[in-house]
Protein backbone atom coordinates (compact mmCIF):
# COMPACT_ATOMS: atom_id res chain seq x y z
CA UNK A 1 0.00 0.00 0.00
CA UNK A 2 2.65 2.30 0.76
CA UNK A 3 4.59 1.50 -2.76
CA UNK A 4 0.94 2.29 -4.28
CA UNK A 5 0.87 5.94 -2.37
CA UNK A 6 4.25 6.67 -3.38
CA UNK A 7 3.54 6.05 -6.86
CA UNK A 8 0.38 7.80 -6.87
CA UNK A 9 2.01 10.81 -5.63
CA UNK A 10 4.42 10.57 -7.73
CA UNK A 11 1.82 10.77 -10.58
CA UNK A 12 -0.07 13.18 -9.47
CA UNK A 13 3.10 15.56 -8.94
CA UNK A 14 3.56 14.61 -12.51
CA UNK A 15 0.50 15.77 -14.09
CA UNK A 16 -0.10 18.43 -11.73
CA UNK A 17 2.89 19.99 -13.02
CA UNK A 18 1.78 19.25 -16.96
CA UNK A 19 -1.14 20.98 -16.27
CA UNK A 20 0.58 23.87 -14.33
CA UNK A 21 3.20 24.29 -17.03
CA UNK A 22 1.08 24.05 -20.21
CA UNK A 23 -1.97 25.44 -19.27
CA UNK A 24 -4.58 26.44 -22.22
CA UNK A 25 -3.34 30.56 -21.80
CA UNK A 26 0.30 29.12 -22.35
CA UNK A 27 -0.22 27.09 -25.75
CA UNK A 28 -2.09 30.48 -26.96
CA UNK A 29 0.51 32.84 -25.74
CA UNK A 30 3.07 30.53 -27.67
CA UNK A 31 1.16 29.59 -30.82
CA UNK A 32 0.38 33.61 -30.57
CA UNK A 33 3.84 34.61 -30.45
CA UNK A 34 4.68 32.00 -33.12
CA UNK A 35 2.28 32.46 -35.52
CA UNK A 36 3.34 36.19 -35.66
CA UNK A 37 6.59 34.88 -35.88
CA UNK A 38 6.15 33.31 -39.06
CA UNK A 39 4.42 36.24 -40.79
CA UNK A 40 7.49 38.36 -39.62
CA UNK A 41 9.78 36.01 -40.66
CA UNK A 42 8.57 35.46 -43.93
CA UNK A 43 9.22 39.20 -45.23
CA UNK A 44 12.79 38.04 -44.06
CA UNK A 45 12.48 34.93 -46.55
CA UNK A 46 11.25 36.81 -49.50
CA UNK A 47 14.15 39.48 -48.93
CA UNK A 48 16.53 36.40 -48.95
CA UNK A 49 15.08 35.22 -52.00
CA UNK A 50 15.01 38.46 -53.86
CA UNK A 51 18.76 38.56 -52.63
CA UNK A 52 20.47 36.28 -55.38
CA UNK A 53 22.22 38.66 -57.44
CA UNK A 54 23.16 40.63 -54.19
CA UNK A 55 24.49 36.87 -53.56
CA UNK A 56 26.33 36.75 -56.23
CA UNK A 57 28.11 39.62 -56.59
CA UNK A 58 29.42 39.98 -53.40
CA UNK A 59 30.98 36.86 -52.05
CA UNK A 60 30.48 35.44 -48.70
CA UNK A 61 28.31 37.56 -47.43
CA UNK A 62 26.22 34.25 -45.95
CA UNK A 63 29.15 34.32 -43.17
CA UNK A 64 27.76 37.66 -42.18
CA UNK A 65 24.12 36.76 -42.77
CA UNK A 66 23.20 34.22 -40.40
CA UNK A 67 25.40 35.56 -37.29
CA UNK A 68 24.00 39.36 -38.13
CA UNK A 69 20.20 37.88 -37.94
CA UNK A 70 20.90 35.76 -35.38
CA UNK A 71 22.54 38.37 -32.76
CA UNK A 72 19.29 40.55 -33.02
CA UNK A 73 17.70 37.65 -32.02
CA UNK A 74 20.62 36.93 -28.59
CA UNK A 75 21.06 40.89 -27.42
CA UNK A 76 17.35 41.74 -27.57
CA UNK A 77 16.20 38.05 -26.74
CA UNK A 78 18.61 37.92 -23.60
CA UNK A 79 17.16 41.26 -22.72
CA UNK A 80 13.57 40.18 -23.13
CA UNK A 81 14.25 36.97 -21.16
CA UNK A 82 15.60 39.36 -18.16
CA UNK A 83 12.92 41.28 -18.41
CA UNK A 84 10.46 38.26 -18.30
CA UNK A 85 12.65 37.24 -14.90
CA UNK A 86 11.52 41.24 -13.55
CA UNK A 87 8.28 40.73 -14.16
CA UNK A 88 7.99 36.88 -12.83
CA UNK A 89 10.09 38.45 -9.37
CA UNK A 90 8.07 42.10 -9.16
CA UNK A 91 10.97 44.11 -10.17
CA UNK A 92 9.86 45.22 -13.30
CA UNK A 93 8.63 48.77 -14.26
CA UNK A 94 7.74 51.37 -16.73
CA UNK A 95 10.14 53.76 -15.40
CA UNK A 96 12.69 55.13 -17.78
CA UNK A 97 14.79 56.46 -15.05
CA UNK A 98 18.98 56.28 -15.65
CA UNK A 99 18.79 54.00 -12.92
CA UNK A 100 15.68 51.28 -13.62
CA UNK A 101 16.02 47.73 -14.83
CA UNK A 102 14.27 48.86 -17.89
CA UNK A 103 16.38 51.85 -18.75
CA UNK A 104 19.55 49.76 -18.14
CA UNK A 105 18.95 47.30 -20.13
CA UNK A 106 18.67 49.14 -22.92
CA UNK A 107 21.63 50.86 -22.32
CA UNK A 108 23.82 47.73 -22.40
CA UNK A 109 21.52 46.11 -25.48
CA UNK A 110 22.40 49.16 -27.64
CA UNK A 111 26.42 48.96 -26.34
CA UNK A 112 26.39 45.27 -27.13
CA UNK A 113 24.69 45.97 -30.44
CA UNK A 114 27.66 48.23 -31.65
CA UNK A 115 30.50 46.20 -30.24
CA UNK A 116 29.27 42.65 -31.24
CA UNK A 117 28.14 44.64 -34.74
CA UNK A 118 31.93 45.39 -35.40
CA UNK A 119 33.32 42.07 -34.09
CA UNK A 120 30.87 40.39 -36.24
CA UNK A 121 32.20 42.12 -39.32
CA UNK A 122 35.55 40.88 -38.67
CA UNK A 123 34.89 37.89 -37.82
CA UNK A 124 33.21 37.01 -40.91
CA UNK A 125 36.33 38.01 -42.88
CA UNK A 126 38.76 36.00 -40.86
CA UNK A 127 36.62 32.82 -41.18
CA UNK A 128 36.65 33.84 -45.19
CA UNK A 129 40.59 33.64 -45.12
CA UNK A 130 41.13 31.10 -42.93
CA UNK A 131 38.94 28.60 -44.97
CA UNK A 132 39.92 30.36 -48.06
CA UNK A 133 36.65 31.29 -48.99
CA UNK A 134 36.04 33.87 -51.75
CA UNK A 135 34.46 37.01 -50.10
CA UNK A 136 34.64 41.05 -50.04
CA UNK A 137 36.97 42.74 -47.44
CA UNK A 138 37.40 43.57 -44.00
CA UNK A 139 35.84 46.76 -44.59
CA UNK A 140 32.63 46.30 -46.68
CA UNK A 141 32.33 43.39 -44.22
CA UNK A 142 32.51 45.47 -41.16
CA UNK A 143 30.35 48.23 -42.76
CA UNK A 144 27.27 46.29 -43.39
CA UNK A 145 27.55 44.82 -40.16
CA UNK A 146 27.91 48.33 -38.50
CA UNK A 147 25.17 49.85 -40.59
CA UNK A 148 22.42 46.70 -41.05
CA UNK A 149 23.39 45.70 -37.18
CA UNK A 150 22.60 49.76 -35.83
CA UNK A 151 19.41 50.23 -37.78
CA UNK A 152 17.91 47.25 -36.66
CA UNK A 153 18.44 47.49 -33.57
CA UNK A 154 16.58 50.38 -33.13
CA UNK A 155 13.74 48.59 -34.24
CA UNK A 156 14.10 45.57 -32.36
CA UNK A 157 14.62 47.04 -29.36
CA UNK A 158 11.61 49.34 -30.00
CA UNK A 159 9.79 45.46 -29.96
CA UNK A 160 11.18 44.27 -27.26
CA UNK A 161 10.15 47.08 -25.03
CA UNK A 162 6.85 47.02 -26.16
CA UNK A 163 6.57 43.48 -25.76
CA UNK A 164 7.53 44.04 -22.19
CA UNK A 165 5.56 46.82 -20.94
CA UNK A 166 1.77 45.18 -22.82
CA UNK A 167 3.19 41.83 -20.83
CA UNK A 168 2.95 44.02 -17.51
CA UNK A 169 0.23 46.04 -18.26
CA UNK A 170 -1.85 42.84 -19.35
CA UNK A 171 -0.40 40.66 -16.87
CA UNK A 172 1.10 38.27 -19.80
CA UNK A 173 3.90 35.34 -18.90
CA UNK A 174 6.37 37.01 -21.80
CA UNK A 175 8.60 33.52 -21.37
CA UNK A 176 6.21 32.70 -24.06
CA UNK A 177 5.69 35.32 -26.61
CA UNK A 178 8.83 37.58 -26.37
CA UNK A 179 11.75 34.67 -27.57
CA UNK A 180 9.57 34.33 -30.89
CA UNK A 181 8.50 37.39 -31.56
CA UNK A 182 12.07 39.68 -31.18
CA UNK A 183 13.82 36.63 -32.90
CA UNK A 184 11.32 37.56 -35.56
CA UNK A 185 11.78 41.18 -35.82
CA UNK A 186 15.23 40.39 -35.78
CA UNK A 187 14.41 38.28 -38.44
CA UNK A 188 12.08 40.69 -40.46
CA UNK A 189 14.55 44.11 -40.29
CA UNK A 190 18.43 42.62 -40.06
CA UNK A 191 18.21 41.14 -43.75
CA UNK A 192 16.32 44.64 -45.14
CA UNK A 193 18.62 46.85 -43.24
CA UNK A 194 21.78 44.67 -44.38
CA UNK A 195 20.36 45.29 -47.75
CA UNK A 196 19.85 48.96 -47.21
CA UNK A 197 23.16 48.82 -45.66
CA UNK A 198 24.82 47.28 -49.40
CA UNK A 199 22.83 49.63 -51.13
CA UNK A 200 24.34 52.46 -49.08
CA UNK A 201 27.75 51.51 -49.52
CA UNK A 202 27.56 50.42 -52.83
CA UNK A 203 29.78 47.25 -54.55
CA UNK A 204 32.96 48.49 -54.63
CA UNK A 205 35.89 49.82 -51.92
CA UNK A 206 36.05 53.73 -51.76
CA UNK A 207 38.34 56.22 -49.40
CA UNK A 208 34.85 56.61 -47.79
CA UNK A 209 34.69 53.32 -46.68
CA UNK A 210 37.70 53.82 -45.06
CA UNK A 211 36.64 56.88 -43.10
CA UNK A 212 33.39 55.02 -42.33
CA UNK A 213 35.55 52.15 -40.83
CA UNK A 214 37.32 53.95 -38.73
CA UNK A 215 34.48 56.29 -37.23
CA UNK A 216 33.08 53.05 -36.31
CA UNK A 217 36.06 51.44 -34.46
CA UNK A 218 36.67 54.85 -32.88
CA UNK A 219 32.66 54.64 -31.57
CA UNK A 220 33.30 50.86 -30.39
CA UNK A 221 36.10 52.47 -28.56
CA UNK A 222 33.81 55.63 -27.40
CA UNK A 223 31.77 52.70 -26.20
CA UNK A 224 34.20 50.10 -24.31
CA UNK A 225 35.22 53.88 -22.27
CA UNK A 226 31.44 54.30 -21.24
CA UNK A 227 30.98 50.85 -19.94
CA UNK A 228 34.48 51.13 -17.78
CA UNK A 229 33.38 54.76 -16.43
CA UNK A 230 29.62 54.19 -15.94
CA UNK A 231 28.24 53.64 -12.36
CA UNK A 232 25.02 51.89 -13.63
CA UNK A 233 26.71 48.29 -11.84
CA UNK A 234 23.24 46.29 -13.40
CA UNK A 235 24.66 47.43 -17.31
CA UNK A 236 27.69 46.48 -16.47
CA UNK A 237 27.37 43.71 -15.41
CA UNK A 238 24.60 42.80 -17.99
CA UNK A 239 27.65 43.57 -20.57
CA UNK A 240 30.48 42.25 -18.96
CA UNK A 241 28.55 38.84 -18.65
CA UNK A 242 27.03 39.00 -22.28
CA UNK A 243 30.37 39.94 -24.63
CA UNK A 244 31.99 36.39 -24.03
CA UNK A 245 29.26 34.46 -25.08
CA UNK A 246 27.67 36.96 -27.74
CA UNK A 247 31.21 36.59 -29.42
CA UNK A 248 30.99 32.46 -29.03
CA UNK A 249 27.64 32.95 -30.25
CA UNK A 250 28.74 35.16 -33.17
CA UNK A 251 31.70 33.02 -34.24
CA UNK A 252 29.49 29.48 -34.18
CA UNK A 253 26.13 31.20 -36.27
CA UNK A 254 29.40 32.22 -38.85
CA UNK A 255 29.96 28.53 -38.84
CA UNK A 256 25.92 27.70 -39.92
CA UNK A 257 26.87 30.41 -43.09
CA UNK A 258 29.65 28.69 -43.63
CA UNK A 259 27.65 25.53 -44.11
CA UNK A 260 25.11 27.01 -46.47
CA UNK A 261 26.96 29.13 -48.39
CA UNK A 262 28.91 25.87 -49.20
CA UNK A 263 26.05 24.69 -50.99
CA UNK A 264 24.64 28.27 -51.71
CA UNK A 265 24.44 27.17 -55.87
CA UNK A 266 21.98 24.63 -54.90
CA UNK A 267 19.91 26.67 -53.17
CA UNK A 268 20.31 29.33 -55.65
CA UNK A 269 19.08 26.62 -58.05
CA UNK A 270 16.11 26.74 -55.97
CA UNK A 271 15.58 29.96 -54.47
CA UNK A 272 12.37 28.14 -52.89
CA UNK A 273 14.95 26.70 -50.25
CA UNK A 274 16.77 29.93 -49.47
CA UNK A 275 13.29 31.60 -48.52
CA UNK A 276 12.75 28.72 -46.11
CA UNK A 277 15.90 29.42 -44.77
CA UNK A 278 15.17 32.46 -42.19
CA UNK A 279 11.61 30.75 -41.49
CA UNK A 280 13.67 27.12 -40.62
CA UNK A 281 16.58 28.45 -38.84
CA UNK A 282 14.32 31.04 -36.50
CA UNK A 283 11.87 28.79 -35.75
CA UNK A 284 14.18 26.34 -34.05
CA UNK A 285 15.98 29.60 -32.16
CA UNK A 286 12.57 30.48 -31.03
CA UNK A 287 11.68 27.72 -29.54
CA UNK A 288 14.77 27.45 -28.03
CA UNK A 289 14.30 30.68 -26.71
CA UNK A 290 11.01 29.66 -24.99
CA UNK A 291 12.75 26.82 -23.60
CA UNK A 292 15.34 28.42 -22.37
CA UNK A 293 13.11 31.69 -20.97
CA UNK A 294 11.11 29.13 -18.74
CA UNK A 295 14.34 27.16 -17.28
CA UNK A 296 15.94 30.70 -16.73
CA UNK A 297 12.54 31.57 -15.01
CA UNK A 298 12.41 28.26 -12.70
CA UNK A 299 16.26 28.86 -11.51
CA UNK A 300 15.52 32.16 -10.72
CA UNK A 301 12.14 31.20 -8.80
CA UNK A 302 13.46 28.51 -7.49
CA UNK A 303 11.43 25.71 -9.00
CA UNK A 304 13.88 23.32 -9.97
CA UNK A 305 17.57 22.38 -8.77
CA UNK A 306 18.96 21.13 -12.42
CA UNK A 307 20.87 17.57 -12.14
CA UNK A 308 22.41 15.25 -14.50
CA UNK A 309 19.29 14.32 -15.46
CA UNK A 310 16.14 16.33 -16.41
CA UNK A 311 13.20 15.57 -13.57
CA UNK A 312 9.99 15.15 -13.94
CA UNK A 313 9.25 19.05 -13.15
CA UNK A 314 10.86 19.48 -16.75
CA UNK A 315 9.43 17.04 -19.40
CA UNK A 316 6.22 19.41 -19.08
CA UNK A 317 8.54 21.96 -21.22
CA UNK A 318 9.65 19.46 -23.06
CA UNK A 319 6.96 18.26 -23.98
CA UNK A 320 5.79 21.78 -24.84
CA UNK A 321 7.96 22.56 -27.41
CA UNK A 322 7.41 18.81 -29.53
CA UNK A 323 3.55 20.46 -29.48
CA UNK A 324 4.50 23.53 -31.05
CA UNK A 325 6.92 22.31 -33.14
CA UNK A 326 3.93 19.22 -34.93
CA UNK A 327 2.05 22.39 -35.96
CA UNK A 328 4.79 24.65 -36.73
CA UNK A 329 7.78 23.02 -38.82
CA UNK A 330 5.08 22.05 -41.48
CA UNK A 331 4.03 25.74 -41.52
CA UNK A 332 7.45 26.50 -42.43
CA UNK A 333 7.17 24.40 -45.54
CA UNK A 334 4.01 25.20 -46.43
CA UNK A 335 4.69 29.12 -46.17
CA UNK A 336 8.20 28.86 -48.05
CA UNK A 337 6.42 27.10 -51.09
CA UNK A 338 3.41 29.37 -51.43
CA UNK A 339 5.58 32.98 -51.06
CA UNK A 340 7.80 30.93 -53.91
CA UNK A 341 5.05 30.53 -56.02
CA UNK A 342 3.89 33.99 -55.74
CA UNK A 343 7.04 35.54 -56.45
CA UNK A 344 7.51 33.57 -59.44
CA UNK A 345 10.89 31.55 -58.17
CA UNK A 346 11.71 28.22 -59.04
CA UNK A 347 10.39 25.55 -55.97
CA UNK A 348 11.33 21.72 -55.58
CA UNK A 349 7.00 21.18 -54.56
CA UNK A 350 5.26 21.38 -52.11
CA UNK A 351 5.33 17.97 -50.26
CA UNK A 352 9.21 17.74 -50.94
CA UNK A 353 9.43 21.28 -49.03
CA UNK A 354 7.06 20.40 -46.06
CA UNK A 355 9.01 16.90 -45.95
CA UNK A 356 12.33 18.90 -45.27
CA UNK A 357 11.38 21.61 -43.06
CA UNK A 358 8.99 19.14 -40.69
CA UNK A 359 11.71 16.70 -41.02
CA UNK A 360 14.81 18.30 -40.01
CA UNK A 361 12.73 20.18 -37.51
CA UNK A 362 12.02 17.29 -35.45
CA UNK A 363 15.92 16.03 -35.38
CA UNK A 364 16.61 19.98 -34.64
CA UNK A 365 14.14 20.56 -31.75
CA UNK A 366 15.32 17.09 -29.99
CA UNK A 367 19.03 18.63 -30.31
CA UNK A 368 17.25 22.24 -28.66
CA UNK A 369 15.61 20.07 -25.76
CA UNK A 370 18.76 18.31 -24.95
CA UNK A 371 21.10 21.56 -25.07
CA UNK A 372 18.38 24.10 -23.53
CA UNK A 373 18.75 22.05 -20.49
CA UNK A 374 22.32 21.54 -20.04
CA UNK A 375 22.97 24.99 -21.18
CA UNK A 376 20.60 25.91 -18.06
CA UNK A 377 22.87 24.09 -15.67
CA UNK A 378 25.84 24.85 -17.26
CA UNK A 379 25.14 28.42 -16.38
CA UNK A 380 23.76 27.43 -13.02
CA UNK A 381 26.50 25.57 -11.58
CA UNK A 382 28.67 28.18 -12.62
CA UNK A 383 26.59 30.65 -10.71
CA UNK A 384 25.98 32.71 -14.20
CA UNK A 385 23.25 34.40 -15.06
CA UNK A 386 21.01 32.27 -17.03
CA UNK A 387 19.37 34.93 -18.57
CA UNK A 388 22.40 36.74 -20.06
CA UNK A 389 23.84 33.42 -21.41
CA UNK A 390 21.64 30.79 -22.66
CA UNK A 391 19.47 32.84 -25.27
CA UNK A 392 22.92 33.28 -26.71
CA UNK A 393 24.45 30.14 -26.45
CA UNK A 394 21.65 28.22 -27.48
CA UNK A 395 20.97 30.01 -30.57
CA UNK A 396 24.58 29.75 -31.90
CA UNK A 397 24.74 26.16 -31.23
CA UNK A 398 20.56 25.60 -32.75
CA UNK A 399 21.88 28.14 -35.83
CA UNK A 400 24.92 25.76 -37.05
CA UNK A 401 22.65 22.18 -35.66
CA UNK A 402 19.30 23.56 -37.75
CA UNK A 403 21.85 24.40 -40.81
CA UNK A 404 23.07 20.93 -40.69
CA UNK A 405 19.56 19.30 -40.41
CA UNK A 406 18.74 21.56 -43.00
CA UNK A 407 21.26 20.75 -45.48
CA UNK A 408 21.43 17.28 -44.25
CA UNK A 409 17.84 16.98 -45.50
CA UNK A 410 18.11 18.45 -48.67
CA UNK A 411 20.67 15.84 -49.64
CA UNK A 412 18.55 13.45 -48.46
CA UNK A 413 16.51 13.93 -51.11
CA UNK A 414 18.62 14.54 -54.13
CA UNK A 415 18.40 18.79 -54.33
CA UNK A 416 21.90 18.54 -53.29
Amino acid sequence: MKEFREESAEAISFWASLRYHIPLSTLKEGFFGLFIMSLMSLIAGVVLGMMIDVLQTLPGLFLLITPAIGMRGNIFGAMGSRLGTALHTGMFSTSLNTNSILSQNIYASMINTVLISFALGIIAWLFAVLLKIESIGIVEFVLISMIGGIISSVFVLLITVGVAVMGYKRDWDIDNISAPIITAAGDMVTLPALFLAIILIGNESSALHNILFILFAILAVLNIIVIIVSKLDNMKRIIYESIPVLLLAGVMSTAAGIIINSKLENFIAFPALLVMVPLFLEKNNALGGILTSRLSTMLHTGLFNPGMLPGKEILPNVLLIYIYSIVIFPLVGVMAFAVSLLMEIETPGLNIMVFISTTAGFIAVAIVNVIGYYIALFTYKLRLDPDNHCIPMMSSIIDTFSAVCLVGMIMVVGLI
